[in-house]
């Protein structure tokens, strides 16, 4: 169950551009710890890219993020800025992990390799605790059978699975998914979403960049529909889905959900 008291992730007046490409204008959420998060749009209307901002993968151009605490401000508004974001990313990126399209295994490491090389490496667990901690991660995620095979020799739903078990080793408070599933084939979808299913339900903080909206009906707290830079959408799914507000979101719908 998500608390709504205090926020884990606060994003205040939030713009990226590019040059003069503004890929984000004015992004204002508050997200709860617990929360399932889906973010939906069409192509190009900054939901990756408002997802890297949060880890600090992308500078923002203005306002402010902040997380458990550790605030992201924009580079425009003071050049020291850059600097003290870099101090407070390393502080949020302990907490927030990250699962991309791709799978950004090592392929020369095994599964067991790939899964405790961060937490030895980083958080400087023992590795005896973290390959007893990664065994019990990759059962969690349905690969404990594969702990000596190499990311080559997978399939890609299973490789995303040990790219979950991966990011689940640095127990961080928040995950964000970006778009993790659209890499692979038809028949290895299903067995991502149910991970991430088990993972709501457990009640992991998740905020998920999607097209599969059959997943961000049926597991979301909220669903924030992006478009031109905007979140013009934030509502329960049946809110956003069965009764949005803006002509843009309406048309959207009607072409993916033929409605």
């Amino acid at each position: 169950m998500a608390d709504t008291q205090t926020p884990i992730i606060s994003v205040k007046n939030m713009a990226k551009s590019y040059g003069e490409l503004a890929v984000l204008r004015k992004i204002d959420i508050d997200i709860y710890k617990g929360q399932v998060v889906s973010v939906i749009g069409p192509s190009g209307s900054g939901k990756s890219t408002f997802l890297r901002c949060l880890n600090y993968l992308e500078e923002i151009t203005s306002g402010e993020i902040n997380i458990n605490g550790h605030t992201l401000r924009g580079i425009s508004e003071a050049k020291e800025n850059k600097k003290l974001n870099e101090k407070a990313a390393k502080e949020i990126r302990k907490n927030v992990g990250m699962v991309f399209q791709q799978f950004n295994l090592w392929p020369h490491k095994t599964v067991l390799e790939n899964v405790i090389e961060c937490p030895v490496q980083i958080k400087k667990i023992k590795k005896e605790d973290a390959v007893k901690t990664a065994m019990d991660l990759l059962k969690k995620v349905g690969m404990d059978g594969k702990a000596d095979a190499y990311p080559p020799q997978l399939s890609g739903g299973q490789q995303q699975r040990v790219a979950i078990a991966r990011t689940l080793a640095m127990n961080p408070e928040v995950i964000l998914f970006d778009e993790p599933t659209s890499a692979l084939d038809p028949e290895f979808v299903g067995e991502v979403l149910d991970v991430m299913k088990g993972l709501a339900k457990a009640g992991m903080t998740m905020i998920v960049v999607t097209h599969e909206m059959g997943f961000a009906s049926e597991v979301s707290d909220r669903v924030c529909f992006m478009d031109g830079g905007y979140v013009i959408e934030d509502g329960t799914p049946e809110e956003v889905f069965k009764n949005p507000k803006s002509d843009r979101a309406k048309q959207f719908f009607s072409k993916i959900l033929n409605v």
